[in-house]
């Protein structure tokens, strides 16, 4: 079998010497690019200096290729997309971005995407004990299944192309908690894949005795930024070990978390994943830099050099696992999760920083919403404590952890307001902070 196969190639891959990898990457990006070249007016300039004068590229001249951005793709979309992909790249979809970060965009993927996707899932779902023909349950956003939805939501076979008779379900994330509870408990599948506000909102609603009865051994996070210590919530809380999936609609998937180590390994024969400082050049070991990512099977609609938007740090050395695919030490998440103040200083919180504030706030969720450069709404959902909130010493413990110049302002809710797609963000700034500032 094709997919067998190619997951196979996979699993090689994975340990290959990065000069090895690297030659890998190339022999799928070359192709994409005369293709991207050759096919499209809108590549055709940005590419072009790619080529040598005698028709060769040039590779050394990678980073001379402008960014695309989001920008970009909404303006220019539809000149981005091929009109007479040969069959060989497979069948055409389309498809939207969930618009947390602003417009959803409305994309065109092939099937080759999909199927490395499922391949790349595969792989990073056998690293933590996956069975791939046991049950699935995925609580997500259906943009082409509306019928998700509770009592029984959907089922479907081949959750894994690796085994097409496993069956997945399917229910929509808008659906209340405590049905979404219900409906797992019904379904008894060893297995959930869902966002990680999702994950939370189930492991916070529940007793551990409860989390257990499910039956979920592991779970998989995409599709948000894992705060640090939602592992230990949902492990705690579930009995599940937990596995972080780093993906868009774009590219499809871009890293996965190890087993041995809380860092991701880059995706590596799915995309070209560069992380770069304010001025586009690559980041040293450690530190922190934009996410630009090159998906390297959509013929249809190539995403080149895109900057997808997110802030992440590089990888200091090889994983103690054996592995050789570069990796991420963490994903900070958007730039609009980062925090600006009037001096300049730039933060990402951390749920770290805030679960100490727990003394002082009785909240059970949270949400960090800074409004200027000195003024941050603590929005939070109640722990059903009697206990008053201390707003005074709220604001000195964020004067130290955050910034001396914070002012925090109190707003208690019974639930948060969540986009269409059911994601929910932790800290989010109104600022609109440009990417010079990194």
């Amino acid at each position: 079998m094709i997919f067998d196969q190619f997951l196979e190639t996979l699993q090689r891959t994975e340990r290959l010497p990065l000069r090895e990898l690297s030659h890998y990457q190339q022999r799928l990006l070359i192709p994409l690019i005369r293709h991207a070249h050759g096919k499209l007016p809108f590549y055709h300039e940005r590419l072009d200096r790619l080529f040598t004068v005698d028709g060769e590229i040039d590779l050394t001249r990678w980073n001379s290729v402008p960014f695309l951005t989001r920008d970009d793709v909404a303006a220019h979309g539809r000149d981005m997309r091929v009109g007479d992909l040969p069959a060989e790249y497979g069948e055409i979809s389309e498809t939207r971005t969930s618009g947390s970060t602003g417009v959803p965009l409305d994309i065109a993927t092939n099937s080759m995407v999909f199927f490395t996707a499922n391949a790349l899932l595969t792989r990073a779902a056998l690293r933590f004990g996956v069975d791939t023909s046991r049950p699935m349950a995925i609580i997500g956003h259906f943009q082409d299944n509306p019928a998700a939805s509770y009592p029984e939501g959907t089922t479907k076979n081949g959750w894994s192309l690796g085994d097409p008779a496993a069956p997945y379900y399917q229910l929509d994330v808008m659906t209340p908690v405590d049905r979404q509870t219900e409906w797992l408990a019904r379904r008894k599948a060893p297995y959930l894949t869902t966002l990680p506000s999702a994950a939370l909102a189930i492991a916070y609603s529940i007793t551990p005795e409860q989390g257990r009865a499910l039956g979920i051994e592991v779970v998989l996070l995409i599709g948000e930024t894992v705060r640090d210590d939602a592992r230990k919530i949902i492990a705690e809380q579930l009995g599940a070990r937990v596995a972080a999936i780093y993906a868009c609609r774009e590219i499809g998937h871009i890293a996965s978390e190890c087993e041995a180590a809380t860092h991701y390994h880059l995706a590596a024969e799915n995309a070209l994943i560069e992380i770069v400082d304010s001025e586009g050049r690559d980041v040293t070991p450690g530190s922190r830099g934009r996410v630009i990512v090159t998906g390297l099977y959509n013929y249809v609609m190539p995403f080149i050099r895109y900057e997808i938007g997110d802030i992440a740090i590089a990888g200091t050395r090889p994983c103690s696992c054996g592995r050789t695919l570069p990796v991420i030490e963490q994903i900070e998440g958007r730039t609009r999760n980062m925090f600006v103040f009037r001096d300049g200083t730039r933060i990402w919180p951390r749920a770290s920083m805030i679960r100490p504030m727990h003394a002082f706030v009785p909240f059970r969720r949270f949400q960090l919403v800074q409004l200027d450069h000195e003024t941050i709404e603590f929005r939070y959902i109640s722990d059903g404590s009697a206990r008053e909130p201390d707003l005074p010493a709220l604001n000195e413990y964020a004067r130290k952890m955050i910034h001396p110049s914070v002012n925090l302002r109190l707003i208690e809710v019974e639930n948060f307001s969540i986009g269409p797609s059911g994601k929910l963000e932790e800290f989010v700034s109104n600022l609109g902070v440009p990417n010079a500032l990194l």
